[in-house]
């Protein structure tokens, strides 16, 4: 696996809590939709490692990733960067890889679990790969739902994308679910369970539990793909 130093283009902030950073993609690199780069920052808190999805597509000229921003040390290192400094990441790693071929599939993310499926929604509608899609997106309020615009946009452009948003906190006058991705959002939403099959990206616990709701309703699991997103255990 290859090792790559890249720069830093620009650092944008997605949500309160939540930031991209855009870099420069290598010359010669390739990654499949929903895949990942284990990234390495410098700073203050010297050099800290993670492993975090691309929310790039393919399709797009730079390569980004997408966090929740915390007091960790990798976090802090982030924070400090500026266009023109460097990140070094290998990749790409994962299989939560989604490039068309499916007549019917269900995206299921909790919080900044959509930065995977970010990636492979951009790519579906640059490659305009047909089909039904169903994006079923939980988060604590509208506020903190990233690309949230991006993503009511491709609803639009893709007759095959129906976007349903579920809200720990929704704002008065809602009329969308409220709480979390469960047994109940999942069947009022997703006509013809049997035949979906399912992409699921969150925090552990959330995937966990989404897992768990899929087998109540006797998903079989060769139909069921899951990325935990790992140190987002306290987060929708």
């Amino acid at each position: 696996m290859n090792e790559y130093t890249i720069k830093v283009i620009e650092r944008i902030q997605r949500t309160p809590t939540a930031v991209t950073l855009r870099m420069e993609k290598p010359d010669g690199f390739t990654f499949k939709p929903g895949q990942w780069g284990y990234f390495t920052v410098g700073g203050d808190c010297g050099k800290v490692s993670r492993s975090l999805s691309f929310s790039s597509s393919p399709t797009e000229p730079h390569l980004e990733f997408t966090k929740r921003i915390s007091d960790s040390d990798f976090c802090q290192n982030v924070e400090q960067l500026q266009k023109g400094d460097e990140v070094s990441f290998r990749g790409p790693m994962g299989n939560l890889v989604y490039e068309g071929g499916l007549d019917k599939v269900t995206f299921m993310a909790g919080g900044i679990g959509i930065t995977p499926i970010r990636s492979i929604l951009k790519h579906a509608v640059d490659k305009g790969i047909g089909g039904e899609k169903f994006l079923l997106y939980g988060n604590f309020n509208f506020e903190e739902t990233a690309f949230a615009e991006e993503i009511k946009r491709w609803e639009k452009e893709d007759p095959g994308l129906k976007v349903i948003h579920i809200l720990k906190d929704p704002p008065e006058g809602w009329e969308g679910f409220t709480g979390f991705i469960d047994s109940r959002v999942i069947e009022a939403s997703v006509p013809d369970l049997p035949d979906q099959t399912f992409y699921v990206s969150g925090p552990p616990p959330m995937v966990n539990a989404v897992a768990m709701c899929l087998d109540e309703l006797e998903i079989h699991r060769d139909r069921v793909f899951k990325e935990e997103l790992e140190g987002y255990e306290g987060m929708v």
